[in-house]
């Protein structure tokens, strides 16, 4: 039974926070571009239930803010926050009995995760903060800021999205201004990724053309193998873990050996957290790229920073 104690006074605040919210949504599941203007509270316990969400939180909050992240935060090739939350906060797989048990004030998610999990936590009446989709760096750098602002965190958001302008800048004055950019192909488990996606963002921003893009292609798609070897990119960019041998992932996918790329030996592998992340972290595969597709200008790049510093 609950009377008068402190935490029982902070579970029925959090309740009627929550009921307001969801009196005041016809979904009660808000995107992160519109955060309710009637509601200011701080939501100062979060849980995320996705990577996004994860790498998100771990540049805007201190850990001890966060009460649960998803189960994929400790995979090293795929998360930028490891070691980043302690051991003790639980790791979730998107189920409403865990999140409940977490008592959060208010669940980060993305709109990739399942719709019939995000139904029953409007059903939960919790507070729920839906990602928005980001497909380039413009998004990245609107998204820490509208979260800073749904978070009350500000201040910290704008100094997240200062220093990625400023490696943006500086990625830009060593190759945008380029004449040659070579073609990339960028091809995961048989998916290459098209226009309108942060990979394209990242091949453009890197110095690079899109192979896929200018074919055609849109998203994240497969394609035939014939529109494969007649792409011949200049380079191939593959997303599997670090360590992966690229024999072997020629040995699996043989038509791409058939490419150019591929009998020139220029294959690049990028681990996931650079190349499929949608956070502030994809600058860090575009740099790890533009190293590859022009090495002379970012090698003078970093020389002068250095003599500048």
């Amino acid at each position: 039974m609950c009377s008068g104690t402190p935490r029982c006074d902070a579970r029925a605040v959090r309740s009627a926070a929550a009921l307001l919210f969801a009196v005041a949504s016809t979904t009660g599941v808000w995107s992160c571009g519109l955060p309710p203007a009637e509601v200011e509270s701080r939501a100062p316990r979060i849980c995320s239930v996705s990577l996004a969400g994860d790498e998100l939180l771990a540049l805007i909050l201190p850990p001890d803010r966060v009460v649960c992240v998803s189960s994929l935060v400790d995979r090293a090739e795929m998360s930028n926050a490891v070691g980043h939350y302690p051991p003790d906060i639980p790791r979730l797989h998107a189920r409403v009995e865990e999140v409940l048990s977490a008592d959060p004030d208010l669940v980060l998610a993305a709109p990739w995760n399942d719709r019939g999990f995000l139904d029953l936590l409007t059903r939960s009446r919790i507070d729920t903060v839906v990602l928005d989709e980001v497909v380039d760096f413009a998004g990245i750098r609107e998204q820490i800021v509208t979260l800073g602002r749904r978070l009350h965190e500000e201040a910290r958001a704008s100094e997240v999205v200062g220093r990625l302008d400023r490696r943006l800048a500086e990625l830009d004055g060593a190759v945008g201004s380029v004449s040659e950019r070579p073609r990339v192909l960028s091809f995961s488990h048989s998916v290459v990724a098209g226009a309108a996606t942060t990979v394209d963002a990242l091949i453009r921003r890197a110095g690079g053309r899109n192979a896929a893009a200018e074919l055609g292609v849109s998203g994240h798609k497969k394609i035939t193998v014939e529109q494969l070897i007649a792409l011949d990119p200049d380079l191939l960019l593959l997303g599997y873990d670090p360590g992966e041998d690229v024999e072997a992932v020629l040995d699996a996918y043989p038509h791409l050996k058939a490419t150019r790329a591929a009998r020139e030996k220029r294959v690049v592998v990028l681990p996931p957290r650079l190349l499929t992340t949608v956070t502030p972290h994809l600058v860090d595969g575009a740099i790890a790229l533009a190293r590859e597709l022009h090495p002379a200008r970012m090698t003078a790049r970093r020389e002068e920073g250095g003599r500048d510093s």
